[in-house]
């Protein structure tokens, strides 16, 4: 075990950096930057050096106590896949915004709000604690709403964001009346705790409802029911499901895009993570009870999100509604409570985040390049693949990975996903999940088509691709899309060893 804690000095890396940011920036914003990116790569290193006990001792985990309460930090092969990605989508939107904000105001505190929000979403997948994990998610939600507030599209910006905090506000509110009832739960149970470090043998104790001899215990496991239905609805608006949906659009397609990078890449699959880690981990049995109306959803979801895909002529919010579909996917996955559908969710939260953080990022180049209007208008673009050639092959790369074609990274997640579908008996469903991936390649293929083949207008001659600044970042996410398509054992194997203690390969 290691003799440094160097989760807690990445999470303060980005705390403290913040007010440092900011105090940088006052004199030139442009330091902020530089400043905020350097802090994300030196936690990448920290993280790197967690990671690396991971991979010697199977899990690396900090922990503090108050009183009777045990906090810190947790990798193991769940939430070391999940956090990872995380790292890898935030230090990239970091490095974008560089470019990205150049021209516009405030930028200390743009900066300032970055790393803390960073710090939150981060901070959500280590946490081991469900006291812990609500302050975190509460902290991703406070920096995002002034992001999207001060930097989003004028003038609708301040009512979109007030829209996203009630929304899921309305959700962090069904999410802690949940944890209290586990609380509750657990007391009753004689094992009155809230650590969520199950896999090392700290796991909350609902066992003794188990089995129903009486109606004291049948009415215990009808309220653990109620709390799974609570942290699933909470859960639900994080992820943007049908019809939960509809602050997403708007918050994603007007955020600044860096943070719809982050929004749509990572910031909502965090709820998916909790699905895994806190509902199956302690109420599987309850969970169980619902995987078919989950799954129903999660179809519903995607079709819903993939067909107003196709509809759009601007870009983001285009992209937006592609993120509610991918989410459909998501939860589909998660609704299946099967070995298989959990890991392929669980992977598909990594290749989403990267192929759509990279879509945004497109989104963001040619808002940049060509305009803020007619940046985001798919009809008044055209054959800006001469143009902007490192752009349109990341685009491709990234859009085709969304889409689910081999041999990109999000076929495989797709693959599984459906897969553990058919395991669940369920073959019906997965039938219509599989033909929503047409839909998929539907609004990809016309995207770019519209954007990046036919004629240039004459407006557009002079176009030019993308700062450096803005194309590393893109380049390292796609090169991750067509390795994890060739190789994605690198994520799934840490999850085939974290997932089977708590999942059956197929329903009982």
């Amino acid at each position: 075990m290691a003799f440094f804690w160097y989760l807690t000095f990445t999470m303060l890396l980005m705390i403290i950096g913040a007010p440092i940011a900011w105090i940088i920036g006052r004199r030139n914003g442009q330091y902020s930057g530089y400043f905020s990116l350097l802090i994300m790569l030196a936690c990448v290193v920290t993280f790197g050096l967690a990671w690396w006990e991971v991979i010697t001792v199977g899990y690396y985990v900090e922990g503090f106590f108050w009183g009777p309460f045990a906090f810190g930090w947790l990798l193991d092969g769940l939430s070391v896949t999940v956090a990872g990605i995380v790292l890898i989508l935030t230090t990239a939107a970091t490095s974008y915004s560089i470019a990205y904000m150049k021209k516009e105001h405030g930028k200390s505190r743009y900066f300032a709000l970055l790393l803390l929000y960073n710090a939150g979403i981060l901070g959500v997948v280590m946490a081991t604690n469900l006291f812990q994990f609500y302050i975190l998610w509460e902290l991703m939600l406070i920096p995002s709403y002034f992001l999207i507030a001060e930097w989003g599209t004028k003038p609708q910006s301040t009512s979109i964001a007030l829209k996203y905090f009630i929304f899921t506000h309305i959700g962090a509110v069904l999410i802690i009346v949940g944890i209290a009832g586990m609380w509750s739960l657990s007391n009753l149970g004689g094992n009155p705790t809230l650590n969520m470090s199950s896999l090392l043998g700290s796991t909350i104790d609902l066992s003794w409802i188990w089995p129903l001899a009486n109606s004291a215990q049948l009415l215990a496991f009808e309220i653990t029911k109620v709390i799974v239905i609570l942290l699933t609805i909470g859960f639900a608006v994080k992820m943007a499901i049908f019809p939960l949906h509809t602050w997403l659009p708007d918050a994603h397609a007007e955020a600044p895009t860096p943070i719809s990078v982050i929004l749509s890449g990572v910031m909502i699959e965090t709820a998916a993570y909790a699905m895994v880690r806190v509902l199956m981990t302690f109420m599987l049995p309850a969970y169980g009870a619902f995987t078919l109306i989950l799954m129903i959803f999660g179809l519903i979801t995607m079709l819903y999100g993939g067909i107003m895909a196709l509809a759009q002529k601007d870009t983001k919010r285009l992209f937006a509604y592609s993120s509610v579909s991918q989410m459909g996917y998501i939860f589909f996955g998660l609704g299946t409570a099967v070995l298989l559908g959990v890991i392929g969710a669980t992977f598909h939260i990594f290749t989403h985040a990267l192929g759509k953080g990279l879509l945004f990022m497109v989104a963001g180049v040619l808002i940049l390049q060509i305009g803020h209007t007619r940046g985001r208008d798919a009809n008044a673009m055209g054959g800006l693949a001469k143009k902007m050639p490192w752009t349109a092959t990341i685009a491709l790369i990234a859009g085709l990975s969304i889409a689910g074609t081999p041999p990109l990274a999000g076929f495989a997640s797709e693959w599984i996903i459906f897969a553990g579908g058919a395991l669940g008996y369920t073959v019906l469903l997965v039938m219509f999940a599989v033909a929503s991936t047409a839909i998929t390649a539907a609004y990809i293929l016309w995207f770019f088509k519209r954007v990046f083949f036919g004629t240039t207008p004459t407006e557009l001659e002079n176009t030019t691709d993308s700062p450096w600044t803005m194309r590393i970042p893109m380049i390292i996410l796609a090169a991750l899309i067509i390795v994890l398509g060739i190789w994605p054992a690198i994520v799934l194997n840490p999850l085939f060893t974290a997932l089977p203690p708590l999942l059956p390969m197929v329903p009982p």
